[in-house]
């Protein structure tokens, strides 16, 4: 609901959560991309363009589930 523009009110008013709840989900779900992210372009040598291409990838199959 986020990334297609929704605000934090209307996501936590649509869900019955409050706003601190999806705020702290939020920054969970921030702080473990940016560990998934940097795990590819350290450990699997994987260049930006690369991770850029997984994210997209991911992006699009959860759009089809």
């Amino acid at each position: 609901m986020i990334p297609e523009k929704g605000s934090i009110r209307g996501v936590a008013r649509a869900t019955g959560h409050s706003k601190d709840t999806i705020c702290r989900w939020l920054k969970i779900a921030g702080t473990h991309s940016k560990e998934v992210t940097t795990y590819f372009l350290r450990n699997l040598n994987l260049k930006r363009v690369e991770v850029d291409e997984i994210w997209s990838y991911i992006k699009k199959a959860k759009k089809c589930n």
